[in-house]
């Protein structure tokens, strides 16, 4: 199995050091182990969401440094990235510093406000739902064609506090799974949904099929924030994949696919 989504305590959130992430990788039989921290944020803001900039270089390093082992898990440098509307050749320029193996792309922000972060939820009374939904599906999309990410993590990520639509968002779902399909970037099957308020995976099962029909490639992460959920929930993922007709997940390397057949 795969684990191409984790966190250190670098992200100010998580806990564990890089090597702790590596050991529950092997004792929970998974193969290739991501490390993808959360890129500081653009603005220079120093905040609980994200390293510090100069912590950079010795995120980087240290991951390199394990990437070099020769064992099992294989290793991966990766990177969790926020969309930002009208950062774009700022987070392009911020990407090109460091050889990452794959980059997520997340949408954690609509106007500033981090909505899937537990203290900030009553901020959801001064929305109406329906449109919140809209908003967010389009603020994922234009991620996923700015061509700045390799996959799109938890995709449906609005969901967290089971704050719904009254309307049908199969029609969301249709759209983001086409601008992914434009866009060549995979959807992640994220299983700290499983955790969460919503008690089901990042993407719903009709998310996901919607993005197998128009051919979009899937990745698989625990987005692990301690080293005791590393391979969390994957099997559940397996097993949404299958049902939504995949037969392979695909791993990035130096920033290229490469499919694992699941079968």
């Amino acid at each position: 199995m795969i684990d191409c989504h984790v966190h250190t305590r670098l992200c100010r959130h998580a806990a564990g050091a890089p090597l702790e992430y590596v050991a529950a990788a092997e004792a929970a039989d998974v193969s290739v182990l991501a490390f993808t921290d959360h890129l500081p944020l653009l603005d220079g803001s120093e905040t609980d969401y994200a390293m510090r900039w100069r912590e950079l270089p010795d995120y980087v390093l240290d991951v390199t440094q394990l990437k070099a082992r020769a064992a099992s898990p294989e290793v991966l440098l990766g990177i969790e990235a926020d969309w930002t509307p009208g950062k774009e050749n700022l987070l392009r320029e911020a990407l090109s510093q460091h050889p990452y193996d794959v980059v997520l792309g997340s949408v954690h922000f609509i106007d500033g406000w981090a909505f899937d972060d537990p203290e900030w939820k009553a901020r959801y009374a001064e929305w109406d739902i329906d449109a919140l939904w809209m908003r967010y599906f389009n603020e994922l999309a234009e991620a996923a064609r700015s061509g700045l990410f390799d996959v799109m993590a938890h995709p449906d990520l609005i969901k967290k506090f089971k704050f719904m639509p009254s309307f049908d968002v199969a029609g969301l779902y249709e759209a983001a799974a086409e601008a992914f399909a434009d866009a060549g970037v995979a959807i992640e099957v994220n299983t700290a949904g499983l955790r969460k308020p919503c008690e089901e995976l990042y993407p719903s099962q009709a998310f996901l099929t919607a993005c197998r029909r128009h051919g979009v490639r899937a990745s698989v992460g625990s987005d692990a924030h301690e080293p005791d959920e590393v391979g969390l929930g994957l099997s559940f993922a397996y097993d949404a994949l299958l049902a939504a007709g995949y037969d392979a997940v695909v791993v990035f390397r130096g920033r290229k696919p490469f499919e694992l057949d699941i079968r």
